[in-house]
């Protein structure tokens, strides 16, 4: 396990990942974090900053200038970017003359030399002559190096009491097989079940589990970057995410100190998740524009795989982009509205492109596949200038299901069963095996509803005349949260939630969407949700595109409200 840590700490970038993970360390040390990394804020040297005593010493305040990689000759004192020694210098000039608060003026300073890595030995000399030329009565120096830190991760967060033998197995097994993405997630997802188990558990013992979960993420992406491949760690952030919301949102609400650290700890994992999800993104971007750019690059064995997997990705993206969506509306930045602003046009774009480009997204092939077109279309309809777009999509896409249905092509089924798809439908295809395959949906009333909200009368009636024609026999229907859904809708545990069936689609589309919200407004399960009730939404929607669960209605009665 310390090789693995090693490896990951060297691998760590100084902003944004090795400070974000030493505050965490530093706390589970015993020791008091005042001061954190900050954006736009002048730190002259000192990235972290904390006060208490470590191994039983005299308890000192501890400066912490991180560095990311080794300490090479240009990192300690060249032209790279914030150089080791003028932030050094800049500690001893400003920081402690000026910065240090006033309980800890008269205390023991020690000035941390922090990176992931190792000092270099052309560069060594330099370093303890420095640190022998500045240290002095009260002020001391201290090296912590990649081995130093490897170590205090392990007796800290990883210990064996904490995460026992076979916990650690299964992370070194998900670390291994990285390139084997769905067998590297199944152990990770093993290891997070684990771990989260809360039952009995005090705030302080789901603080450190919160911490073990943060600290295990960011080793598999981590080793995943490096290896070019964040499948496994793009799926594991999500269920984190979800699992860490479970624990963490008992505590919003919170006021006492731990309850404060089990909080800032989840936002340290929201970030992590959205870092990851950005680096995805960064992936696919370049093959948005080409013609079958990125339906190709699947190399599917058969054509199933290559729609299982741009479905996938169109609900990926789309659920990137709704993030950016609400982080741009909570912002209260100029600047970092702007930022945000352009992300979320990004977003926009890329869906089209991809849409456009990937003919293969106009043909779903699984019933499910609704949790993906119901993201993207929510996000485009956000912008009034996308919804043609939405409209042209969403039109080929009933086209192509009806014409399919009719000829015996590739039409939407219901199930997950992979060969179940990859024989459908069979040569010989019968009325009976046709009934059986379309016996659900909620593929089609969802586009019903969607048509609705954005008065595309023509969609909603070409899905009337397919139902009248060929799915007399399919129940419509869709999925609301109910009582049991808070408890499980994070973890996934257990079934939960309830289906509206009987969907009058022979009705007119006013009506038709009037019964489905009347259905919203008569129940308060929706809003009981504590993302919902925290203002954090989409965290229902990576849950439902995670576990594979349809959007709430809910989620159409907001567009009725913007389109």
């Amino acid at each position: 396990m310390k090789l693995i840590l090693k490896e990951y700490l060297s691998s760590l970038k100084e902003r944004d990942e090795l400070d974000a993970i030493l505050p965490d360390l530093l706390s589970t040390l015993g020791l008091s974090v005042f001061s954190k990394p900050g954006k736009g804020t002048r730190q002259y040297g000192v990235d972290v900053a904390a006060y208490g005593s470590l191994n039983g010493g005299d308890e000192t305040v501890y400066l912490f200038s991180i560095k990311a990689g080794d300490i090479t000759r240009n990192s300690w004192n060249g032209d790279a970017h914030q150089a080791l020694r003028p932030s050094l210098d800049e500690i001893i000039d400003t920081y402690i003359p000026n910065r240090i608060p006033n309980q800890y003026k008269n205390k023991p300073i020690a000035i941390c030399l922090c990176f992931g890595g190792y000092i270099q030995e052309q560069v060594r000399d330099m370093v303890e002559g420095y640190i022998n030329r500045n240290s002095a009565k009260g002020l001391s120096f201290e090296e912590w190096n990649g081995d130093k830190l490897a170590k205090l991760i392990l007796q800290s967060f990883l210990r064996e009491e904490l995460l026992p033998k076979k916990q650690q197995s299964l992370l070194r097994k998900s670390l291994a097989l990285i390139d084997e993405p769905d067998i590297s997630f199944k152990h990770y997802a093993n290891l997070i079940s684990i771990l989260a188990d809360t039952d009995k558990k005090t705030a302080k013992q789901k603080l450190m589990i919160l911490r073990q979960l943060n600290i295990c993420l960011w080793i598999l992406y981590s080793w995943s970057r490096d290896a070019s491949n964040l499948e496994s760690a793009y799926l594991s952030a999500e269920r984190t995410l979800l699992y860490s919301w479970d624990i963490s949102s008992k505590y919003l609400d919170k006021k006492y100190k731990q309850a404060k650290e089990i909080i800032i700890t989840f936002h340290s994992i929201q970030s992590l998740y959205r870092q990851i999800c950005n680096d995805f993104v960064r992936k696919i971007l370049p093959h948005a524009s080409k013609l079958h750019g990125l339906s190709s690059a699947v190399q599917g064995s058969d054509k199933v795989d290559i729609n299982f997997k741009m479905f996938d990705l169109l609900g990926r993206i789309s659920l990137n982009g709704i993030w950016s969506y609400w982080y741009l509306s909570i912002s209260a930045e100029v600047e970092q509205k702007a930022i945000l602003r352009k992300d979320v046009q990004l977003h926009f774009r890329l869906l089209k492109e991809m849409i456009v480009n990937n003919p293969i997204l106009y043909c779903p092939y699984k019933d499910n596949q609704v949790v993906d077109v119901s993201l993207a279309s929510w996000l485009l309809f956000i912008d009034p200038q996308y919804h043609d777009d939405v409209h042209n999509w969403l039109l080929n896409l009933i086209r192509s299901a009806g014409f399919s249905y009719k000829t015996d092509g590739k039409y939407p089924i219901i199930g997950n069963d992979y060969y179940k798809h990859l024989n459908h439908p069979p040569k010989k295809s019968t009325k009976e095996y046709k009934e059986d395959a379309t016996s659900a949906s909620v593929l089609y009333p969802t586009i019903a509803a969607l048509s609705a909200v954005a008065q595309f009368e023509d969609i909603y009636t070409e899905i009337q005349a397919f139902k009248k024609e060929c799915l007399d026999h399919c129940t419509f229907q869709f999925w609301y949260p109910d009582e049991t859904s808070e408890e499980r809708f994070y973890t996934n545990v257990d079934i939960h939630g309830a289906a509206l069936t009987n969907i009058p689609i022979e009705k007119s589309s006013t009506e038709f969407l009037s019964e489905i919200i009347r259905e919203c407004d008569e129940t308060t399960h929706f809003d009981e949700l504590s993302p919902i009730k925290f203002g954090i939404f989409p965290l229902i929607l990576v849950a439902c595109r995670h576990y594979r669960l349809p959007m709430p209605v809910h989620f159409i009665k907001m567009l009725k409200r913007s389109c």
